[in-house]
């Protein structure tokens, strides 16, 4: 399975949002916790808001928080909003497989079942209470976080 960076830069920001405890968070704060671009936060959040993740609070001591406990969020709530279905291939999905004329008797499609089952698994185990437990390092001191260099101009 790969994991696009939409989905990488909101499992980010849900974990900063964990290790901060309940306050809000300005878009900004989280881009500099998180080293994720504001542009794309400000498409990512919004989605995350609509799902009833995070909520958002106006004014100047506003900002996005949790709209749940951390312990109520796992990993695979975010990925799969922003990635869909788990499943490999299409005819392995759990609602609608896609038509396939190998579906009968077919090995593939066990394996890949398999897989699907076992991503959920994994990601529905692991929670955002538990990632903020393990966290270390740069999500703890923001000054630890690398430059992310800029891509040189094209001329």
């Amino acid at each position: 399975m790969w994991v696009s960076r939409r989905t990488d830069y909101a499992t980010r920001a849900i974990l900063t949002l964990s290790l901060e405890g309940g306050g809000p968070l300005k878009l900004e704060e989280i881009a500099r916790r998180t080293a994720v671009p504001q542009s794309v936060l400000e498409q990512v959040m919004p989605t995350m808001r609509t799902a009833g993740v995070v909520r958002s609070e106006r004014g100047p001591a506003g900002g996005y928080r949790l709209n749940k406990d951390p312990s109520e969020i796992t990993l695979e709530r975010i990925v799969r909003l922003f990635q869909g279905p788990l499943a490999p291939i299409s005819c392995a999905t759990r609602h609608n497989p896609e038509p396939c004329p190998m579906m009968v008797g077919c090995t593939l499609r066990d394996v890949w079942e398999e897989v699907r089952d076992a991503t959920i698994s994994l990601l529905g185990g692991v929670t955002f209470a538990d990632l903020a437990k393990r966290a270390g390092g740069p999500w703890l001191d923001p000054a630890l976080i690398a430059p992310v260099p800029n891509p040189s101009p094209t001329t």
